[in-house]
């Protein structure tokens, strides 16, 4: 009886226009929402990379459009249920379906899942629009898959509440405010109820966020399953009283009623009280986990925390998987209100700081949370000296101003613990730096500057020259190194770059497999040195097509150099050692201004020549796996227009055509 109860209203839904027409509206709204929210993302997207942002794509694409998503199943769900059981008491054919062996329980689940599996679908498809993402980004499928079950619960606890508005209710209009204005009160619970009242169980808000989040509790499960197991049965009474008549029947109502409730109130203590952790799709970035590799010796982390067992718990879990990846790594607690003079010292101000001490060095971490313990690691795990030297006077990139400036760099290499500090040619040198670098210098150097960076390197200094055609007497006086005129230049066609853009792929000496290459712009030829004192330890070349453009550029990029350009694949970076010395030269600067530092593998490459000037091995990655986006603007476009235009046209489309069948009297 239940799929002939089904099977009726799936063919109600499914041959006549509104499911169709509400579906291609569901999609449109997601599908602008995301794609709006897309382009604002591409926009910010370099500067999230080049800050180290541990939010990508699915924070803020995917996240948004599935909480879109929610609110569309709270509307969606009491517009398909306010006609299941009002229609038919209106018309009187609820009486006459409930006087045959159709008991009430089954029209209850017929309906139930004739109103759940439409508004499933709807879901459905738009989780297949966020999977088509998938072609050039990374999804994080399990917290999908997370999220997925929490909609689908969600579905299902909206199905029976709206199958609850239309039996109290004896017209459509009534249903649907009914159903609509329960899961109102439930999803704004958490903003009208107190958090430490029992009724804060109710909230439907934060139970979604934490499911969306990827993060699953059996408690939100029993949440679910109780509120939508007693609204159906809610549902119940108003269809037994069309049924059977007893004497009796308020008496007996009322104990049913306080039956559901102690059951409810029950379930939802147990459920509290035995709460587990099913799954959490929150592991540890990247990022993180090779910081932890690039500690040496015991770390103790120091939580001043007073005896509050959510404070300590929480804290906990942020360390736990920390232990798990270094076993070297000691949690102690300290209770600030016993100890309050070793706290002030400390310059403690808030409950669950903490202050992490390892490798001779030790961190405040304000904010529990993994960006605050990245930041700080990465402060623990540096070796050596934290100063690198900018020289200037020679019209190098500055260290603070717009576009053409480093700003951003040195704000990455502050993350790391290190601090970028601009030197004049005549300033003294001073002996806790071991790099320099030379950031872009457009004016010849002195002989006393040439003399003293001379000195420098033999004493071990590590130098960082990003060359754009000046002071080159003085790199070729340092370190053997020469250019080539005029900049490179590469054909247009089948690169997807512009002429003057390098796309070069650093060795893995720098930068871990997988990374994006880099990308310069006007950049230079190099020319290895000759000397044999000189060992090239690594170097990355331009597209083999490209060749040193010495001429102005004028319409179209030529595909043949002119007498005396060289064509084919030059050297655009070089890694040069010679007993201590070491010497890292790349023939482009833009790539470390603000203008491109967040494109590409920029920001890896330029860390990851500081890693090896200095000895270190701290990670290069991005914080974030899902900041880039890699699909072609052609892919982008085409996957817009389908899910914009083609996508709703096919499903209002697809509705008018079936209700035009069906008015013709034809087979849907």
């Amino acid at each position: 009886m239940i799929r002939l109860i089904l099977g009726n209203e799936w063919r109600q839904r499914l041959f006549t226009a509104p499911w169709w027409l509400l579906a291609a509206a569901s999609w449109l709204i997601c599908a602008w929402l995301l794609f709006a929210q897309l382009q604002v993302y591409q926009e910010i997207q370099p500067r999230l990379a080049a800050g180290g942002s541990l939010l990508g794509v699915n924070d803020l694409l995917i996240a948004p459009t599935l909480n879109t998503l929610s609110l569309l199943i709270l509307l969606i769900a009491p517009v398909l249920g306010m006609n299941a059981l009002s229609e038919e008491r209106r018309s009187g054919r609820l009486s006459l379906l409930l006087a045959g062996p159709l008991s009430p329980v089954q029209l209850l689940l017929g309906k139930w899942l004739g109103i759940l599996l439409p508004l499933l679908l709807i879901v459905a498809g738009i989780f297949a629009m966020l999977a088509s993402l998938a072609t050039g980004m990374h999804l994080d499928w399990p917290r999908l898959g997370v999220a997925l079950l929490g909609l689908g619960a969600l579905s299902a606890l909206a199905s029976a509440v709206a199958l609850l508005g239309s039996a109290l209710a004896r017209h459509a209009a009534g249903a649907f405010a009914i159903g609509l204005g329960l899961l109102g009160l439930l999803w704004l619970g958490d903003s009208v109820i107190d958090p430490q009242a029992p009724a804060w169980w109710l909230a439907l808000g934060p139970r979604l966020a934490r499911l969306l989040r990827g993060t699953l509790y059996s408690d939100d499960l029993v949440y679910f399953l109780v509120l939508g197991l007693g609204a159906l049965l809610l549902a119940l009474p108003p269809l037994l009283r069309l049924r059977e008549r007893p004497p009796w029947r308020p008496l007996r109502e009322i104990l049913a009623l306080a039956l559901i409730l102690a059951c409810g109130v029950g379930a939802a203590q147990l459920s509290l009280a035995h709460r587990h952790t099913l799954y959490r799709s929150t592991p540890l970035p990247r990022a993180l986990l090779e910081t932890l590799d690039a500690l040496r010796g015991p770390v103790t982390i120091t939580a001043y925390a007073p005896q509050l067992p959510l404070l300590r718990a929480r804290i906990e879990k942020l360390i736990r998987p920390l232990q798990d990846r270094y076993p070297a790594l000691r949690l102690r607690w300290v209770d600030p209100q016993r100890e309050p003079q070793l706290a002030r010292r400390l310059g403690i101000r808030h409950n669950g700081e903490l202050r992490i001490e390892g490798m001779g060095r030790s961190q405040r971490v304000a904010r529990a949370d993994y960006p605050s313990l990245l930041r700080a690691l990465r402060h623990i795990a540096r070796h050596g000296e934290p100063w690198i030297l900018a020289l200037r006077g020679h019209g190098e990139a500055p260290l603070e101003g717009g576009a053409r400036s480093i700003s951003a760099w040195a704000d990455a290499l502050d993350e790391y613990g290190y601090q970028v500090v601009a030197i004049g040619p005549d300033d003294p040198l001073p002996d806790n730096a071991r790099l320099m670098l030379v950031a872009g210098p457009q004016q010849p150097f002195s002989a006393a500057t040439r003399q003293r960076l001379r000195e420098w390197l033999a004493r071990g200094g590590r130098l960082l020259w990003l060359h754009e055609g000046g002071a080159e007497a003085t790199l070729l006086a340092l370190g053997g190194v020469g250019s080539l005129p005029g900049t490179l230049v590469t054909p247009v066609r089948r690169t997807g770059l512009g002429p003057l853009q390098q796309a070069v792929q650093p060795p893995p000496l720098l930068v871990p497999p997988g990374t994006p290459p880099a990308l310069m712009d006007g950049a230079h030829a190099l020319l290895p040195p000759r000397e044999a004192d000189w060992k090239l330890v690594a170097r990355f070349d331009s597209d083999p097509r490209a060749w040193n453009e010495t001429g102005p550029l004028q319409g179209r990029v030529r595909h043949q150099p002119l007498l005396g350009e060289i064509k084919g694949a030059h050297a655009l970076g070089l890694l040069l050692q010679r007993g201590g010395e070491r010497i890292a030269v790349l023939g482009d600067s833009d790539l470390a201004r603000n203008t491109l530092f967040g494109r590409g593998g920029n920001r890896a490459l330029l860390l990851g020549l500081v890693n090896w000037l200095n000895g270190e091995q701290l990670s290069t990655r991005a914080a974030a796996d899902d900041l880039r986006i890699a699909w072609r603007p052609l892919s982008g476009a085409l996957l817009a227009l389908f899910h914009l235009l083609l996508g709703p046209l096919l499903l209002a489309g697809a509705g008018l055509w079936v209700q035009r069948r069906r008015r013709r009297g034809g087979p849907a």
